[in-house]
């Protein structure tokens, strides 16, 4: 992600476009397996948490926000989902 958000920023891409790539490189590796795992096992949750964290530092990228700001105006602002949204389409 960190090679990806490096690129984004010397390329100069829009926001909506820096959003798609987030989510077509970083999130799709994130979430690979997650068919098998989610809703599954205990251990489900904790993972959740971790491509939560994914998906803050993304709108972090795409806004180019602090770190301080609240992560549901992050989310909001960059028009990214929660992680549990793709992680139930995945299951579905």
């Amino acid at each position: 992600m960190a090679r990806v958000r490096r690129l984004t920023g010397q390329m100069g891409l829009s926001p909506a476009n820096c959003r798609k790539v987030m989510t077509a490189c970083a999130q799709s590796v994130a979430l690979y397996g997650s068919e098998l795992w989610w809703k599954i096992s205990r251990q489900s949750k904790g993972r959740a948490d971790e491509i939560q964290k994914l998906v803050n530092q993304e709108a972090r990228a795409v806004t180019g926000c602090f770190r301080t700001t609240n992560a549901g105006v992050l989310a909001l602002e960059a028009g990214l989902r929660p992680a549990e949204a793709p992680l139930n389409n995945r299951q579905q």
